[in-house]
């Protein structure tokens, strides 16, 4: 069977693994300064910064009795306090230890937007939807699970075959009411009108990868080549008002496999091309690996990856280190090098002030920093 990375994006093995705790300590006088704004969440995925400097957390909560319960949170971190913005969302723990929930949040023009993982919509119709979320509702904006029944994905790579699978995870708020979803079981980049009408934007290509950087416990010999699913998990608007995608890379996860795409506004139903010059989609930047966060600030795009090394060393218990890159005229800088472990998320305030989740297959210890560089 293929593996599916998209399921076990965050959480898989967190029951079994126990997780360094990386605790931020003051940074050295020519780096950045990292410090804990926020601890004890569960699962902390995305985030967002409004227009007042508050930082929304899209937490996935801790399941409940027999695997499903209510837990899944938005948080909202302001002032130097957390409350609940929103709470009572979906949570389910997976029988290998997947938690989904809210995975991701946007905010813009006073309007707040949760994203809730796939899950089972027989046991919470909010699993695999698009919310538009206030303190005292949650109102489903999309069906984006209901969707990908009618879109089936070309590039499933399932066995059995599942090609109806969703899982949407990343989210950018435009303007309008208008808002883009990533699926990361879909492969594809979604927009949804403010009437929730949902529009395929872009498919992602699969890719042939070595097996060559896979654990001797996966018991796959070196030397294969797999195709490998994009998993989209990211989108950000750029300065130039293009939509930018970025992918964790499907198995065998190979470091250095996960790319960022570069998307017309006018796209809709391309499929991307890595070879491309120009057109509707063309790649950005190459060479990352495990990509779940992306965020521009101005010209620099800032990149989370959930695992430096790549996500098969967390799965085989080997690594957890993460990375935060800061990218300026195509040069790339790692941020705060081995302070991050498993982030799951990153925004950027108006001044410049970088906020990532850490920590984010945590129950209990999921942790939001605040880095000035």
């Amino acid at each position: 069977m293929t593996p599916r990375p998209h399921r076990s994006l965050l959480a898989a093995a967190a029951a079994s693994i126990v997780l360094l705790i990386a605790l931020a300590a003051p940074a050295a006088a020519a780096g950045p300064k990292v410090s804990v704004i926020a601890r004890g969440l569960d699962n902390p995925r995305g985030l967002a910064v409004d227009a007042w400097g508050r930082v929304y957390v899209a937490t996935a909560g801790k399941g409940g009795p027999a695997g499903y319960g209510t837990t899944g949170k938005i948080v909202v971190i302001g002032n130097g306090h957390k409350h609940t913005f929103k709470g009572g969302l979906p949570s389910i723990i997976s029988p290998e230890g997947d938690v989904s929930g809210p995975v991701n949040v946007a905010v813009r023009d006073g309007r707040v937007y949760g994203v809730v993982g796939g899950g089972p919509q027989d046991v919470n119709k909010r699993f695999g939807t698009l919310l538009r979320v206030s303190p005292d509702r949650s109102r489903i904006l999309a069906d984006i699970a209901g969707y990908q029944l009618t879109d089936p994905d070309p590039t499933d790579l399932d066995v059995p075959a599942n090609p109806t699978e969703s899982n949407p995870y990343g989210v950018a708020a435009l303007k309008h009411g208008r808002v883009l979803v990533t699926d990361a079981a879909g492969n594809d980049l979604l927009l949804v009108k403010p009437n929730g009408v949902v529009q395929t934007v872009a498919r992602f290509p699969n890719e042939i990868i070595s097996t060559n950087s896979l654990p001797a416990s996966f018991g796959v010999p070196p030397g294969l080549m797999f195709p490998a699913e994009a998993v989209p998990t990211s989108v950000a608007v750029g300065p130039d008002g293009y939509w930018y995608v970025g992918e964790l890379k499907g198995f065998p996860f190979a470091a250095g496999t996960s790319r960022i795409w570069r998307i017309a506004p006018w796209a809709r139903d391309v499929t991307c091309d890595p070879t491309a010059t120009s057109g509707p989609c063309t790649l950005f930047m190459d060479g990352f690996t495990s990509v779940v966060g992306i965020a521009w600030h101005g010209k620099t795009l800032y990149v989370v990856e959930i695992v430096k090394s790549g996500v098969a060393n967390f799965f085989g218990g080997i690594d957890s280190v993460g990375a935060l890159w800061k990218i300026r005229n195509g040069t790339k800088t790692e941020l705060a090098p081995g302070r991050l472990t498993l982030p799951g998320g990153v925004a950027v305030g108006r001044t410049g002030t970088i906020y990532v989740t850490n920590q984010s297959v945590s129950v209990g210890g999921g942790e939001v920093l605040k880095i000035r560089p």
